[in-house]
């Protein structure tokens, strides 16, 4: 018996406003199908929606296959159910210069279904991601925690990306229920030491018990170094680094601020990397984010507790929000 849940309504509703007569791509993997279930579902009122199935992939950032990335191109509204994200790839980048409405739905799992990011204020939260965005861009970003987190990096001429959830004009992407101000560093200006203490939404990785240290210089992790958790992801981007003859999957291009309240770390990307006062970087491909690094792969690194500065401004202040940016929204604890 079929079950339409809430956050699937959302997504067509809120986050895509789906049209009636709009053609509607849901893609796929083995894995991921019964979250593409629970949107075919939802969606049976929509009599131009299609899905599609892929075979599994084995990282995010990877391509998928020509068919999929054809059927994204007929497609005005993509949602993207699998199990690796594919936001990193020429496949939506061109999806989306041809005018397609692209919603990341990748590594969700039933739980998101039922609770959490996918079930908050998406609209309420506007103004606050509209006035972080305007104070998110200038030189420098100098980021710092109480574990020993202190890195920074120019952002000269950079533009903020921030996220809001939502794919509601042609030729814009999201990753619902990620909620972020994100930023490119400009390349090669990232330098310092980052804890990694969050999470590493990887299938071998997760939540991450034991911290895991990057040293960083000219932008690149030169080395990593912690427990065993440590080792695994070493052995990830040594691996990919092998597979595709070069070391830009060690590279650090995106630097993201989550902004969603109503998510929590959990392991499941989407769910992490929008995380109310962590930050996040992403290794790998940062062509998304303005950036010239051209990788299959793009891997996110969520730490807890940051304090970011721009130009010496405070953003975030040991994982909150300074008060200039939620004073008078949804987050105001006065107007609670």
């Amino acid at each position: 018996m079929k079950k339409i849940y809430k956050a699937c309504q959302t997504l067509l509703d809120v986050c895509a406003q789906c049209k009636k007569d709009e053609k509607i791509l849901i893609i796929t993997d083995p894995d991921a199908l019964p979250i593409a279930q629970a949107l075919w579902d939802a969606a049976e009122e929509y009599p131009e929606r299609s899905l599609i199935m892929m075979p599994k992939q084995t990282t995010h950032g990877e391509e998928p296959t020509a068919l999929v990335a054809a059927a994204m191109m007929a497609a005005d509204v993509i949602f993207r159910p699998t199990t690796f994200s594919i936001s990193s790839t020429d496949a939506k980048r061109n999806a989306c210069a041809q005018g397609a409405r692209d919603l990341n739905c990748s590594d969700f799992d039933q739980r998101m279904l039922e609770s959490g990011g996918l079930y908050a204020d998406f609209i309420g939260m506007g103004e606050v991601m509209d006035r972080v965005a305007k104070a998110y861009e200038g030189d420098v970003v100098e980021i710092t925690t109480p574990l020993g987190t202190h890195v920074t990096a120019r952002i000269t001429g950079r533009t903020n990306l921030p996220q809001y959830g939502r794919s509601i004009v042609p030729g814009q992407s999201s990753s619902p229920p990620d909620i972020e101000c994100a930023i490119g560093a400009n390349d090669g200006t990232m330098e310092g030491v980052a804890y990694i203490d969050g999470s590493i939404p990887h299938p071998l990785l997760g939540l991450i018990e034991e911290p895991i240290r990057f040293d960083i210089k000219g932008s690149k992790i030169v080395k990593i170094s912690g427990g065993k958790q440590a080792e695994i992801f070493r052995k990830i981007l040594d691996d990919l680094s092998v597979t595709y003859k070069n070391r830009e999957p060690f590279h650090i291009g995106e630097i993201g601020i989550g902004m969603n309240p109503a998510c929590e770390l959990t392991g499941r990307m989407l769910e992490d990397e929008g995380c109310y006062g962590t930050v996040h970087f992403g290794v790998g491909d940062d062509r998304g984010f303005a950036g010239s690094n051209c990788c299959a792969s793009h891997l996110d690194c969520v730490f807890k507790n940051p304090t970011l500065k721009v130009d010496g401004r405070v953003i975030l202040e040991n994982g909150k929000l300074a008060d200039e940016f939620i004073k008078g929204t949804i987050l105001d604890p006065d107007k609670k």
